[in-house]
Formats: C-alpha cells, structure tokens, sequence
C-alpha cells in the first residue's frame, strides 16, 4: 500500500502521531540555529530515553507523518550531528536502525534517503509508529510472502560503489586470445589467500587456492578429484542433518555418503571413529563455525580430537565454512584449516555479496604426499571442466578485495545482521519462544513439540511466511527426533521480518492448542 502524499499530511515541529513516551521537541535543550532542514530531528537530554533512540522515533515519525518525503535524502550523518549536537555515533545508530527496519536506504557515495515506497505503511500507521502497542494482524503479506528461510542473505539496493568503480576497471582492460587459468587468475587466488589468511587465520598463498563458482562446485570438485586419488568412488561422512545441495553435489561425482549424526554442538571425534571403524572413510564434510541447519559449532577440544582422528585414519577434512564471517556472541574459534595442514576449507563471498556474484574457494595447504596428490588432481578437474568465473568479473573482484571495499561492505553488513538479529531475538523472547543456534549466521532454530512440522511449514506458506524445516535436511526423521522450524533473517527488512515471527507465533499457539489424536 502505497503512503499518502507528502502534501496531504500536515507536517508539524513533531509528528501529531507521537505517543507519550515521546515528549513533545524541546528547542530549549538543542540549539538548532545551524539546523535550516528537518528541524524536527532533535533530541531532549532531559528525558531518560537513549538520544539514539529519540533520533530514531523522531526520523520515523517525521518519514510517516510525510513531512520527509519518500527518495527525500537526509543530512549527512556529521552534519546532523553538528546541528542538533550529538556524536557522529548517534546519527548512525538511527540511521542504520531505520535502514534495517526498511524506512531508509544508504548507498556508499550517495548518502541515506528515505525508501520510495515505505514497507507496509498501513502497519506502522495502525500502530501509530509506537513499537510498544503491540503486533499487527497475521493475514497473508499484501506485498508478497514473507521469505524467512535460510540461506538468504540480505541484498543491497545496488552494488557497492568501490564494486561498480572495480568492474568497470576490469572491463577496461584487453581481451586475451586463450581463456584466464582454470583456477582462477593470480590476481584474485592472492586476494583470496590474503582475506583467507586475515579472517580464518589459515597460512596459505595463492597457489593454495582454487576459486569456485560455490560451495556446491567446491565439493562436486573435491568428489572428483578423490575419485581420481582413489581409483574408485569415494566414501564421504556428512553430516545428519546436514547441507543437501552438498550431498546431492557429491552424489553427482559417484561418491558414497555415510551419514554421521550430529547434535548441538556439531559432529563429535567418537561418532566420526566410530563410523570409520568398519570401513575406513575418504573424507567428512564438515561445518565447525556454525553447523547446518542445527547452528552450533564444534567446541574447540573437540576440533583437536577430530583432526587427530583424521590424521591417524588418513581422512580428509572438508570444511564448509559458509557464513563464519558472521559470529554475533561468543569467541571465535580457530577455523580447522588454521589447526592443520591438509584440510580442504571452503569460503565463500556470496553471503556478504550476493548468491548472484557466484564467487568460492577451496583453500588446501598441501604438506603431506596425500594432499599433494589430492591437490594436483584437483587442479586437473579444474582444468577439465575450465574457469570458473569470466575474466572481468575475476579481475573486478581481485581489485575489490585488494582495496579493502570487500571488507567494509562485511562491516556494513555485520551491522545490519546483528541489528536484525537483535530485533528478532527481542520479539521471540516477548512472545516466549525459545530458539538455539543464535550465536552465529543469518538463521535461528525453533524446537517444536509433537506438531508435525511439514504441516507447520505448509500452514505458514499458505499465510504467506516462507520457513523451513530441520527434518527436511534429515536422511529421515525418526519417532525419537524432535523437528524444528529454521527461521532465516537475513533476506527480509526489520518490518516484514517482525512480522513474519508474529504469523509464525500464532500458527505455533494454534498447533499447542489443538487437540491431540
């Protein structure tokens, strides 16, 4: 629903709309002679409310009331604060709040400015632009379904400025008669080698990498190549529940999978010595940092115990580590390939990017005569099946990563998730529900009791919230497993996002309160 026009709302010092926690503007306690646009952005240090959160209702109300119009670009942070006299730090707060709620949008370069069309205004304008008068209505979205499953990560407006600056760059430069090296151009392996080494602390070089198109590729690769290793198809451990475009992926290669259970904190050293008791296995493909979907991480004794089982069996570690960059509570633990040579780490630069930029890697530091042999194999697959990105978009991205936009873009994107994430753990704790798998990545987990969580799932959809389910990444789901809901948060702006969890809230009231057969 689109809002009214900015003319047909009268525009006020302050929003007719603010309720009594909100005390009338005080022009006595911010001087805002410096202040000629939006005088109604001011602050009262008087009142025991945070002026970051005063700054953030005035924005909003200000946006609702129309008297800041939608594409109306606002000040930039410094100058807001110098009018109305706060830090820096202030502006920022509200503006990134109102940017995750989906009131505004930021582009690097052009400054922040109001959306458009503003996110289900008939919401907002029903609750009176007051987060403490409750949750709306749980009919189906107007505006489309709600997409809270995971593995959808929030996508700019547009690309980063420093992006399109690298791209055009890139596609500047000469065309070449024979197509770029099979794994990946110098440029970008070394590149990826330097964020590998900073951020997973992995002691490696560019001729220890081989980009990838994704995480699926990477291991469809690393099947291949163990088939060749091996002369025969490879037995891989994965885990249950586990990552299945990475199962069928392997299953694509020939490969033998062997499921390994795995519980709150991940895979365990005695199940992965257990399962290869028998038949000894090639490899486990593993997700340490935040596990998939469950979202705990191995702790760090057991990471020692599980490589020194690999070690003594002779087997390959892969190691998805898909979203680490994202680590909300806790201390981070040291990425597997950083613990030993001869792990096969995956990273990726979709989840801060975007699915649409299809940029992986696989890092191996290659020591022992095993790995040598695994890596030369890998190269050879490489070769055979050819580059894996278009020269451009390889060249575009090596000089994004070199010039240290691809790490303030993870910083932007660190903030708008762990705002998200705040919101939503706020909203499930008020309506009671309990969650794990918070501490880390875009996504949380939803214990359900004895509903039948494909009906949950089906029942949502209809009403237009899109989850997901933890029995859907089982091999099966047994009497004794207790299911859950995966609720991603990444993809959705604050509103639609809070939203959704009311929808999900009350099919779960209704499920508890139905009666049993």
């Amino acid at each position: 629903m689109r809002r009214p026009h900015a003319g047909s709302v009268r525009s006020t010092p302050c929003s007719a709309r603010s309720s009594s926690r909100w005390p009338a503007c005080s022009s006595s306690s911010t001087d805002r002679r410096s202040m000629d646009v939006f005088p109604q952005l001011s602050v009262d240090r008087g009142i025991p409310i945070p002026i970051a959160e005063q700054l953030t209702a005035r924005i909003r109300e200000a946006v609702l009331a129309g008297s800041i119009a939608p594409g109306e670009a606002l000040p930039a942070s410094r100058a807001l604060a110098s009018a109305i006299g706060v830090s820096r730090t202030v502006v920022v707060s509200a503006y990134e709040q109102l940017v995750g709620e989906g009131f505004l949008e930021s582009r690097q370069g052009a400054g922040t400015r109001v959306v458009p069309e503003l996110p289900r205004w008939g919401e907002w304008e029903r609750r009176g632009a007051d987060p403490e008068q409750g949750s709306v209505s749980n009919g189906p979205a107007s505006s489309g379904s709600i997409d809270l499953r995971p593995g959808r990560p929030h996508v700019a407006a547009a690309p980063p400025r420093e992006f399109v600056r690298a791209m055009q760059e890139a596609a500047r430069q000469p065309w070449h008669s024979d197509a770029p090296d099979s794994s990946g151009i110098p440029a970008l392996r070394d590149a990826l080698a330097a964020h590998t080494r900073r951020s997973r602390g992995i002691a490696c070089a560019a001729a220890d990498v081989s980009v990838t198109s994704g995480t699926s590729e990477a291991l469809l690769l690393l099947a291949l190549a163990l088939r060749a290793v091996h002369g025969r198809a490879p037995r891989i451990a994965v885990e249950d529940p586990g990552y299945a475009e990475g199962i069928r992926a392997f299953e694509r290669a020939g490969a033998e999978i062997v499921r390994v259970p795995v519980g709150a904190d991940g895979a365990t050293a005695h199940d992965l010595r257990a399962l290869s008791a028998g038949q000894p296995l090639d490899a486990v493909l593993l997700t340490p940092s935040h596990q998939f979907p469950l979202g705990g991480r191995i702790p760090a004794a057991e990471r020692l115990g599980i490589l020194e089982w690999a070690r003594a069996s002779e087997t390959l570690i892969i190691e998805d580590d898909y979203d680490s960059e994202f680590r909300h509570a806790g201390a981070l633990l040291p990425a597997l390939g950083s613990l030993a040579p001869g792990v096969a780490t995956i990273t990726t630069l979709n989840k801060v990017l975007s699915p649409s930029i299809r940029c992986a890697a696989i890092v191996l530091v290659a020591e022992s005569a095993a790995s040598v042999a695994l890596q030369t194999e890998l190269r050879a697959v490489r070769e055979d099946v050819g580059p894996p990105l278009p020269l451009i978009q390889q060249s575009g991205l090596a000089t994004f990563l070199e010039s240290g936009g691809f790490r303030r873009e993870l910083a932007r994107t660190r903030r708008e998730y762990g705002h998200r994430r705040g919101l939503l753990l706020e909203r499930l704790s008020e309506l009671g529900i309990p969650v794990s798998g918070a501490d880390g990545g875009l996504h949380v987990v939803v214990p359900l009791e004895d509903q039948d969580g494909d009906a949950v799932v089906q029942e949502l959809a209809a009403q237009g919230v899109l989850v997901d389910r933890v029995g859907n990444y089982r091999a099966r789901l047994t009497k004794t497993q207790q299911d859950a809901l995966i609720i991603g948060y990444g993809a959705e702006p604050a509103t639609r996002l809070l939203r959704g969890i009311d929808v999900v809230a009350a099919a779960l009231a209704a499920h508890n309160s139905a009666p049993r057969r």
